[in-house]
C-alpha cells in the first residue's frame, strides 16, 4: 500500500486550514500550561500543606496521568464516530475550569481531585486536535502540521514557567492555578464558534471501520505495522521527559541554589522557547526529506526520529551530573531543544498508519500509555528516588534515572521503523 500525499481539498484547499491549526495549537497550548504549572509550584505546595517528595509526585503525575489514562479511550472511541468540534469544545472548558478552581484546594486530597479533573478532561485534547488535522493536511504537510501544533508544549511550559513565576511571587501560588485556567475558558467560544468539521478521511485512502466495535478497532490498530512499539516508545520518552520537565526547577533551586523565578524562567527558556524550536524544525524537515525521497516514508521517518530521545537522554544526563550551574544550564538547553522534536515526525507516523477511521483512537491508546505509565511514573519515580537518596542532589538522581527510559523509547523506535519496512506496505 502505498501513502498518498493526498491532494487538499474544499477548506482545506484554502488558507483555512492555517487558521484551524493556529485555533487548535492554542487550544493545545491551554492544554500545555494548565499540566505543567503543578511542575511551577511543588515547592511552594509543599511547603504550605507538608509534603513529601513522593506526595508532590503522585499530585504531579499519578493524580493526572491515571485519570487522563481512563479517559482516553473512551475519548478516542468518540473522536472516531462524533463531532471533533464539539468533543474539543467540551474538553477545553472542563480542563480550564479544573486548573482554576485548583487555586481554591485545602490540602493534598483536594489538590488531587483538582489535578484529577484537569486530567479526565485534558484527554480528548491530543486525539481530537491530531484528528481533526490530519483531515485538513494531507501526508506531504502533515509533519509540519503536526511540528506547529507540537508548539503548544513548548509555549504552554514557557508561560506556565515564566509568567507563573512571576504570578507566585507577587500572588501566591493560587493565583497561578487561576491564571492558567483563563485562557481555555475565554478560547472556548472562538473554536466552537469558527473552526468548521472536516470531512472525515478527506486525505487518505478511504477505509472501513467506522461500525466495528472497540474490541475489533483496538486489535485492527495494533495489527498496524510498528504502532505496538510507537506506543512503548512514546511511554518510555514521556517517563523521561515529562518527569525531567516536572522537577527541573525543584533541581535547579536544589543543586544549584538558584532562586524559584530564576529556575522557572531556564524551564521557560530550555522546554519552552527551545522545545519549540526543536520541534518545529523537525516536523519541517521530516517534510522536507521525504519531499526529496519522493513521498512520505514512515519506516524512514520514523528511524530519523529515534535519535532524538537518545540524544535528549545524553544532554540529560550531563546536566544532572555537572558540578558547574552554567554548563548544568547549557546542557539543559540542549536537552530541551531535543525534548519535543519527536513528537511531530513520530506522530505524523502513527496517524498515517492508523488511517483515518482508527487515528482517534490510535493517539488515544498513546496517550493512554504515556499517561498511565509515562507521565504517573516519571514524575512519581523523580520524586521517590529523591526521597531515597535525599540532600541536595536527590532531585538530580532522580532525574538521571528517568533519563534511562529515553534511551529505551529510542531503541523502540528504531524497531518500529523496521517492523514498518518490513511490512512491505508503505513506501520505503
Amino acid at each position: 500500500m502505498q501513502v498518498t500525499t493526498g491532494a487538499t481539498g474544499g477548506a482545506a484547499q484554502t488558507g483555512y486550514r492555517w487558521y484551524v491549526l493556529a485555533i487548535l495549537t492554542i487550544a493545545q497550548t491551554c492544554h500545555g500550561i494548565d499540566r505543567a504549572i503543578i511542575g511551577l509550584v511543588l515547592q511552594p505546595v509543599g511547603q504550605e500543606f507538608g509534603l513529601t517528595g513522593a506526595q508532590l509526585g503522585l499530585l504531579a503525575g499519578v493524580a493526572y496521568g491515571v485519570p487522563f489514562a481512563l479517559a482516553a479511550i473512551p475519548f478516542g472511541y468518540a473522536v472516531d464516530r462524533y463531532n471533533r468540534k464539539t468533543l474539543m469544545t467540551f474538553a477545553l472548558s472542563a480542563w480550564s475550569a479544573a486548573t482554576a478552581l485548583c487555586g481554591a484546594v485545602t490540602g493534598f486530597w483536594t489538590m488531587l481531585a483538582g489535578r484529577a479533573a484537569v486530567g479526565v478532561a485534558e484527554a480528548g485534547g491530543s486525539p481530537t486536535g491530531m484528528s481533526l488535522l490530519s483531515d485538513y493536511f494531507g501526508t506531504d504537510k502533515r509533519s509540519t502540521a503536526i511540528g506547529i501544533w507540537y508548539l503548544s508544549s513548548g509555549i504552554g511550559t514557557a508561560v506556565a514557567f515564566f509568567v507563573g513565576g512571576w504570578i507566585v511571587v507577587e500572588y501566591g501560588w493560587r493565583w497561578a492555578f487561576v491564571a492558567a485556567g483563563i485562557p481555555g475558558l475565554l478560547l472556548a467560544p472562538f473554536l466552537f464558534f469558527t473552526v468548521r468539521e472536516p470531512k472525515r478521511g478527506q486525505q487518505d485512502v478511504a477505509q472501513n471501520h467506522s461500525d466495528a466495535p472497540l474490541t475489533e478497532r483496538l486489535r485492527l490498530l495494533f495489527a498496524r505495522p510498528g504502532i505496538g512499539y510507537a506506543i512503548a516508545a512514546i511511554t518510555c520518552i514521556a517517563t523521561g521527559i515529562y518527569g525531567m520537565s516536572t522537577w527541573l526547577a525543584s533541581f535547579l533551586v536544589n543543586s544549584h541554589a538558584f532562586s524559584l523565578p530564576n529556575a522557572g524562567l531556564v524551564v521557560a527558556i530550555a522546554y519552552g522557547i527551545l522545545g519549540s524550536v526543536g520541534g518545529l524544525a523537525a516536523g519541517w524537515g521530516a517534510d522536507r526529506i521525504n519531499s526529496r525521497r519522493g513521498g512520505f516514508d514512515p519506516a524512514h521517518t520514523v528511524f530519523l526520529a529515534s535519535a532524538i530521545p537518545l540524544l535528549t537522554a545524553i544532554a540529560g544526563l550531563l546536566a544532572v551530573s555537572a558540578d558547574d550551574a552554567s554548563l548544568a544550564v547549557a546542557f539543559l538547553m540542549v536537552a530541551g531543544l531535543l525534548s519535543a522534536s519527536y513528537n511531530g515526525p513520530v506522530y505524523a507516523v502513527i496517524v498515517t498508519v492508523a488511517g483515518p477511521q482508527l487515528r482517534g483512537l490510535a493517539v488515544s491508546a498513546v496517550q493512554m500509555s504515556a499517561n498511565l505509565i509515562g507521565v504517573g511514573l516519571g514524575a512519581w519515580l523523580i520524586g521517590k528516588v529523591s526521597d531515597m537518596v535525599g540532600g541536595k542532589d536527590g532531585v538530580a538522581w532522580g532525574i538521571g534515572t528517568a533519563m534511562l527510559f529515553c534511551l529505551a523509547g529510542g531503541t523502540l523506535l528504531a524497531l518500529a521503523s523496521r517492523q514498518i519496512k518490513k511490512s512491505n506496505q508503505y513506501r520505503s
